[in-house]
């Protein structure tokens, strides 16, 4: 693959997921209500995706009761999110092993995060990807996006039916 390519695709990824992270603290900012002007920046801002995802579902389950559809739907977009977000941290703190001589290879990430697979800790771990399997986490990533903020225009219409 093309280096300018891989790094237009890498960016691509990252304007998608900041502009997800973005809207999931609109979310929560909802989630928690009107007053909370002094509490809510305090909660909302600098936490990293897990907290954010936690936060998020924690207070939706409170405010919503079990099987209301927009629950459900909640609860399916972040568990979308969650399985992304491991794919997005290797590409962006992975090592991106790139051949800048073959501009038809996939390139190679490894990441060196410790993880316990098969009775064994396994101290790296390498996926290889091409511009297909770039190009289809983004339009997924866009999709969540899209979702999320239909998520954050429900529940700002539920607020304003309260």
């Amino acid at each position: 693959m093309q280096k300018e390519r891989l790094y237009a695709r890498i960016g691509e990824l990252t304007v998608q997921f900041a502009t997800l992270e973005h809207r999931l603290q609109s979310l929560l900012k909802i989630l928690m209500g009107q007053d909370n002007e002094l509490i809510g920046p305090f909660f909302i801002h600098e936490l990293s995706l897990v907290s954010l995802l936690r936060k998020v579902r924690t207070i939706a389950r409170y405010r919503l009761r079990d099987g209301e559809p927009l629950l459900a739907d909640l609860e399916r977009t972040l568990k979308r999110i969650d399985v992304t977000r491991d794919m997005r941290n290797l590409l962006v703190h992975g090592n991106w092993l790139i051949d800048e001589d073959c501009k038809t290879c996939p390139v190679r990430v490894r990441d060196f995060k410790v993880k316990y697979e098969a009775g064994q800790w396994k101290e790296l771990s390498e996926t290889t990807f091409n511009e297909k399997k770039l190009t289809h986490l983004i339009r997924r990533l866009e999709g969540t996006r899209r979702e999320v903020e239909h998520l954050v225009s429900q529940f700002e219409d539920r607020r304003q039916m309260e």
